[in-house]
């Protein structure tokens, strides 16, 4: 496929799929072989993995939504610049829902293969997330 072809598909992947929240379409855009370089190495992987996740995200920001913003693509790569919102109402990694708006501004590149995504790596502000949520990121200043 070609650049301008990853782009497309990987830019109606997070507006349908992440952003829109349609997760009956992921085996349209993710590999059965999909690895997230953000989990751990015996994660799940594939699109079961990733339903997994988007619906925790979900379940913690049930308003979830995704904007897009810069998009590059060259061969099998694509990267963009994201900013994901939504209301801290379920909890998160332990973390009880806090009720507040939150703002994460994060970077994905993702490889795509004969037409599906097959690789993904994200860079995200979570410091950022968490002092939005009330929290100290990074403890006490005693």
């Amino acid at each position: 496929m070609s650049s301008a072809s990853n782009k497309a598909l990987v830019l109606a992947y997070y507006h349908r799929v992440v952003g829109e929240g349609r997760l009956e379409e992921i085996p349209n855009f993710v590999a059965e072989t999909y690895v997230d370089h953000n989990s751990a190495e015996d994660a799940p992987k594939g699109p079961l993995a990733v339903e997994a996740h988007l619906r925790a995200i979900r379940t913690t920001f049930p308003d979830f939504t995704l904007q897009t913003h810069e998009v590059v693509a060259e061969g099998d790569w694509v990267a963009l610049r994201v900013t994901a919102e939504g209301t801290h109402l379920g909890e998160w990694l332990g973390i009880k829902p806090s009720g507040k708006r939150i703002a994460l501004r994060g970077i994905n590149l993702d490889r795509v293969s004969s037409g599906l995504i097959v690789e993904h790596w994200g860079e995200a502000d979570t410091v950022g997330m968490l002092a939005q949520m009330g929290l100290n990121p990074f403890g006490s200043s005693h």
